[in-house]
């Protein structure tokens, strides 16, 4: 998901890295890794590319003093400009995330990939229309975003229009929790109306 200043917050998952970073070679390891399951053609070191790339929060304290000036510079030397929410040192130019009770993230540093944003953002019909008209499989990637609790403001808009269409793949059965989570909050919505 990517995230403007603009734009009304989501919400999204936080999941631990896969070891302890500690040095400039494991960040860049984490960060590497995440841009392989955006992009999995990138090459081993990559960070990003013309559409996204990962940026990093680290946390006021000793994440940032130790590792923000190697990361800085590595994140110069291997993306010579930043994107959306990541400023040109690869630092993710976002608030420092709470839970949902209103309480600061426990963690030190922070990884999340930004896409380049269109000029003019597609609205929640257009993005409903795209799934709609696919059969490759994309859908996939908001009914498991809900299903994961990873939010936007417009989801229950893009849902109606999916809903109203019914596309055969929407009865797939690893779609049903997300399908019931939808469902779910437009009964919600309907009843508060």
């Amino acid at each position: 998901m990517t995230f403007r200043p603009s734009d009304a917050s989501g919400r999204a998952v936080l999941v631990p890295c896969q070891r302890e970073i500690e040095t400039i070679d494991d960040l860049r390891a984490e960060t590497a890794a995440l841009w392989k399951a955006e992009a999995p053609k990138a090459g081993a070191d990559a960070i990003g590319s013309g559409w996204g790339c990962v940026g990093a929060l680290l946390r006021n304290g000793e994440a940032d003093e130790k590792l923000a000036p190697a990361w800085r510079d590595h994140f110069r030397k291997v993306r010579a400009e930043g994107l959306s929410v990541v400023n040109a040192d690869g630092g993710l130019d976002i608030a420092w995330p709470e839970t949902t009770d209103g309480i600061p993230a426990d963690m030190d540093i922070i990884l999340a990939t930004a896409t380049k944003p269109e000029a003019t953002p597609p609205g929640a019909h257009s993005v409903a229309c795209a799934w709609l008209g696919q059969d490759g499989g994309y859908e996939r990637y908001f009914l498991e975003n809900v299903r994961c609790g990873i939010r936007t403001a417009h989801d229950l808009e893009i849902w109606h229009h999916i809903d109203v269409d019914r596309p055969t793949w929407l009865e797939a059965e690893g779609y049903r929790e997300a399908v019931e989570i939808l469902r779910g909050e437009t009964e919600k919505q309907n009843a508060s109306s």
